[in-house]
Formats: C-alpha cells, structure tokens, sequence
C-alpha cells in the first residue's frame, strides 16, 4: 500500500493545502476537516494526483457510524480512513475503501489491548502513536501482524525523529509539521 519511507502530510488548517499537494507523497491526510468543505478539498486532492485519507473522528458535522462511512466513500469520495474504531473500519473494508487502524500507546496495558485487537483484524495499515514511541515496539507489533503495513504518527516533527522511525521498520509516517512533507 505504501511504498517504503513515505512521509503523509497530515492537513490541519486549509492554508497548508498548497504545500501538502506539491509533496511528494501519494497520499494526503485530511486530519481535520469539516462536511462543509470535505467534497472541495478531496476533489482537489484528486486533481493533484493524491489519493485522500480522513480521520473519521475529526471530521466535524459527520456521524461516526456507518452510514457517515458510506457518505465519505458515495459522496465525498475519500480514499480511505484513519480511525481506532474497528466497526467503523470493517465498514469501510466492505465498501473498498482502505482501512488505517490506528492505536495509541499509553502504557504496557494499552500495548497488550492493541497487539490482541490487532492479531485478528484485517486492515489496510496500523498506525501506532506517539510515533517516537512506537519504535521501541515495532517487533511485536510486526509479530503480531505480519503482513500488514505500519504506519507512525503523532510528535514526528523533525526529519531525523522520522528517520528513527523509518530504521525500526515503518512503512509510513502521518506528520503535521510541513518542514518535513
């Protein structure tokens, strides 16, 4: 899905759109967006040759439930979605949109809930936050899903942070900070 040491722009402020395009990434995540705006920002994205990821939590004025998936495929055309909502992702699978799962990394009890909630799905990706964080388990995350592309995200904001993250294994990172895209 991801090709090796891909750097996704993460959009939070609609002025960072035009460095988020001109990035090399084939992917674009619209991490907070609102319904209002959504179809305008995905056609452009689309325009430009980059396929959409939304984080189906942050997308204000969306019901986060199964219809507002089918809504982000049928009408708004997004790609894919990012979410810790395994329903939500399953949803998307079945209408062919790719499925990003992501888990944060609190403490170890939060650890062992996301590698045995990971073991038996089947997504897309998984992205694992704080990204600096996750490297220091990259190895039993991979054990636990082999054949499933690792993405990081959350405090990667310099290109060697993301450098570290790439050397332990990751396929991608999703970072907001627009001197590294």
């Amino acid at each position: 899905m991801f090709s090796n040491q891909t750097i996704i722009p993460s959009i939070r402020k609609l002025k960072d759109m035009d460095k988020a395009l001109s990035s090399q990434s084939d992917y674009v995540l619209l991490s907070e967006a609102h319904i209002g705006n959504l179809k305008m920002l995905t056609d452009r994205c689309h325009q430009a040759g980059k396929k959409v990821l939304v984080h189906v939590d942050l997308i204000e004025g969306l019901s986060k439930d199964i219809k507002g998936i089918k809504w982000l495929k049928e009408l708004f055309k997004v790609d894919g979605v990012i979410s810790p909502n395994k329903r939500l992702l399953n949803a998307a699978r079945k209408l062919d949109l790719l499925a990003i799962y992501r888990v944060f990394l609190l403490d170890s009890r939060s650890l062992e809930q996301s590698l045995h909630s990971i073991a038996d799905a089947q997504f897309d990706a998984v992205e694992i936050l704080p990204g600096p964080f996750a490297t220091h388990f990259v190895s039993q995350i991979q054990e636990a899903i082999p054949n499933t592309s690792l993405l990081a995200g959350g405090f990667l904001n310099s290109r060697e942070q993301i450098d570290r993250v790439f050397q332990a294994g990751f396929k991608a990172v999703t970072t907001s900070a627009k001197e590294v895209w």
